[in-house]
């Protein structure tokens, strides 16, 4: 059975635009291989302080089966993938259940 989830995440720490730009070449080449790239938009912006991060959301509920077992995978992916290119970066991903919000 496939669930209906939207994806959205930050990356925060990032130490300069390079890194920012690093670290989004690393999540698209993620979202690839994930089967879900197509689907999810991830950029580049600077917040309030100066400081860069990046950021990424679905364009649309992505539907998902077995996501009880996608989950875990996913996250434990996107936490390496962030580790492996900007050491000291904070990743964050939110889920939402579009299906519950109606």
């Amino acid at each position: 059975m496939s669930v209906n989830i939207d994806l959205a995440f930050t990356v925060t720490g990032v130490a300069d635009e390079p890194q920012a730009w690093h670290i989004v070449r690393a999540l698209q080449q993620l979202m690839y291989e994930e089967d879900i790239a197509g689907q999810v938009t991830i950029g580049v912006a600077v917040d309030d302080d100066g400081a860069f991060f990046v950021s990424g959301e679905s364009d649309f509920p992505l539907g998902i089966s077995r996501f009880y077992l996608w989950q875990p995978h996913f996250e434990g992916l996107f936490a390496a993938t962030v580790a492996e290119v900007a050491e000291g970066a904070r990743p964050e991903i939110r889920w939402g259940y579009p299906d519950e919000e109606y």
